[in-house]
C-alpha cells in the first residue's frame, strides 16, 4: 500500500511543480512584453512629438523577432494590405514588418506636411500596439488559469501524468528530432489526452482501492465475486 500512495505523491509534487514553473514562465513572458510594449509607446510618442527615439526603434528592432515568435498568431495578419497599396500578404508579420514601414514614414521630410502620412503612422502604430495588448490580455489569462489549478489537486495529478506519458515526446523535442510546433500537436493529441485521462482514472481506483481495503483483500473480494 505504501508504494502505491508514495507513486500517488510523486505525481502529485511532479505536477503541482509542473504547475508553479510554467507559471513563472508565463510571468516572466508577461514582464517582457510590458517592457515591450512601454518601449514601443515611448517611441511612438517621440514621432508624433518630432523627434524620434532612435536608440528606442534599435532596442525594438533588436528584440521585434523574439516578441514576434512569442505573440504567434496574434502578431500575423490574414491578406494584408499596407494603407494606399495595391499589394496583399498573404502572412503579414506585424511587428517585424511594421517597424521599419513605421520608421520610414516618421524619417520622411514631407511628413509634416502629408496628412496622409500621419495616417499610416497611426494606423502602423495601432496595429503593433494592440497586438501587443492581445499578448498581454492572453498571457494575464493563463496566469489566472494557472493560480485556479494550484487549488485544484486532481489538476496536479494530471499534469504528474502527462508529464511521464509525453517523456519519449519530450526527448525527441529536447533532442531536436522535432520542432516545437510538431511536440505541440502531438502533446494535444486527443489520443494521447484519452490515455491520460484513462491512466489518472485508474491510478485514482487504485489508490482509493489500496488506501481504504488493502490490494490483496480487495482483489480476494473481487475474485469471489467473479466467482459467484
Amino acid at each position: 500500500m505504501i508504494n502505491y500512495v508514495l507513486v500517488l505523491l510523486a505525481l502529485l509534487i511532479i505536477g503541482v511543480s509542473l504547475i508553479i514553473r510554467a507559471g513563472r514562465t508565463e510571468s516572466k513572458n508577461l514582464d517582457e512584453a510590458y517592457e515591450y510594449l512601454n518601449k514601443f509607446r515611448e517611441y511612438g510618442n517621440s514621432i508624433f512629438k518630432g523627434k524620434e527615439n532612435y536608440e528606442a526603434y534599435e532596442w525594438l528592432t533588436m528584440r521585434g523577432p523574439k516578441m514576434q515568435a512569442k505573440v504567434g498568431e496574434l502578431g500575423i495578419a490574414r491578406g494584408f494590405i499596407p494603407p494606399y497599396s495595391n499589394i496583399q500578404y498573404n502572412t503579414y508579420q506585424i511587428i517585424v514588418n511594421a517597424l521599419p514601414t513605421l520608421r520610414d514614414e516618421a524619417r520622411d521630410p514631407m511628413r509634416g506636411y502629408n496628412s496622409l502620412q500621419n495616417s499610416i503612422v497611426q494606423n502602423y502604430l495601432t496595429m503593433i500596439d494592440d497586438v501587443l495588448l492581445r499578448y498581454i490580455g492572453r498571457l494575464e489569462n493563463r496566469l489566472e488559469d494557472f493560480k485556479a489549478q494550484l487549488k485544484n489537486p486532481f489538476i496536479w495529478l494530471r499534469e504528474g501524468v502527462q508529464f511521464f506519458v509525453q517523456i519519449p515526446i519530450l526527448l525527441l523535442y529536447w533532442s531536436g528530432l522535432i520542432k516545437y510546433a510538431t511536440y505541440y500537436r502531438f502533446t494535444n493529441n486527443i489520443i494521447i489526452k484519452f490515455i491520460n485521462f484513462v491512466i489518472i482514472v485508474v491510478g485514482l481506483l487504485s489508490s482509493i482501492i489500496t488506501i481504504v481495503t488493502g490490494y490483496n483483500p480487495f482483489m480476494e473480494i473481487f475474485n469471489k465475486y467473479l466467482g459467484n
